[in-house]
């Protein structure tokens, strides 16, 4: 059996896999009608909070009207018991196997946007679509649910605006990265020249900017906040603040609310966005390029 044969079977076998339990997880959160869930939803909805929770926190393909570059967003907080938890966690593990075998399909194409695209073609024209499920969004089958089986006390959602994510690499590296990641375009190659001439071991800092994105800001009962400050590790397991695009899921037990939250609004661009001072405000950009993505530090 050829390499390429074997990577296709495995994604076939982990799709599978996970379609199966992402059903499971869909029927377990619906099945929880009766502990309480709240949604960001508009007001003529007329599904239920926890129906829309389910449905969209298991989307795993592109709906008609949605936007390629895109992904399904629904910020909440569901109750869920403790088989539900259990099958949300076997899902996280279903799409933690399915990317992995897709980043193993797409590694024998190579790791340019170009080897990536021909390796989604060939997959979608290919395996998924004899499993009818071309229109596959492999960012929504991958990202991990937010479970926690010990409730926060509050949950406070923030939305944070005009930010960008960046890395910090050598320049040499930095020719390297934007080479594979971005295609060509003059803007590209001007960035290029400059770090050229640079030395190869200056560090700088690739920035690109970030849609708005809501935030969820957790507060913990006392015993487990002493528990965080004791335990660097136990800070994975009870963070402070997460990206929350989708519902929080917390364990409940029946009659128990949800902890506290703000009902937060949709996002308003024109409404002012309090937030901190960043820290790469000492950044410059390394040429007079307006459109350039490379900055140093000053």
């Amino acid at each position: 059996m050829s390499r390429r044969t074997a990577a296709t079977l495995s994604v076939r076998d982990n799709l599978i896999k996970l379609v199966d339990v992402n059903h499971q997880f869909q029927e377990a959160v619906l099945t929880d009608h009766t502990l309480p869930a709240w949604v960001m939803k508009e007001p003529d909805e007329v599904k239920t909070d926890r129906a829309l929770a389910a449905e969209t926190s298991c989307q795993l393909t592109y709906i008609q009207q949605q936007n390629r570059q895109e992904t399904a967003r629904l910020p909440g907080i569901v109750g869920i018991s403790s088989t539900t938890l259990h099958a949300g966690q076997q899902l996280n593990m279903a799409r933690d196997d399915f990317k992995k075998a897709m980043s193993d399909y797409r590694k024998l194409f190579g790791d340019s946007i170009a080897a990536i695209e021909e390796a989604s073609e060939e997959l979608r024209d290919g395996l998924l679509g004899g499993l009818k499920i071309q229109h596959i969004h492999f960012v929504q089958s991958y990202r991990q649910l937010k479970l926690f089986e010990a409730a926060p006390k509050r949950i406070g959602f923030s939305w944070a605006a005009h930010h960008s994510g960046s890395v910090r690499l050598s320049a040499s590296d930095a020719i390297e990265h934007l080479r594979k990641k971005y295609l060509a375009s003059s803007a590209i190659q001007k960035d290029i020249d400059v770090l050229i001439k640079m030395p190869a071991s200056e560090p700088v800092i690739i920035k690109r900017l970030l849609a708005p994105h809501l935030r969820a800001n957790l507060t913990w009962h006392k015993d487990i906040e002493a528990l965080r400050k004791l335990d660097k590790e136990s800070k994975k397991e009870y963070p402070g603040q997460i990206n929350a695009p989708l519902p929080v899921f917390v364990k409940l037990e029946k009659g128990e609310p949800l902890p506290e939250f703000n009902r937060i609004r949709p996002f308003d661009p024109a409404a002012k966005q309090d937030r901190l001072t960043r820290s790469d405000t000492k950044l410059i950009r390394i040429s007079d390029n307006p459109h350039s993505r490379i900055y140093k530090y000053a």
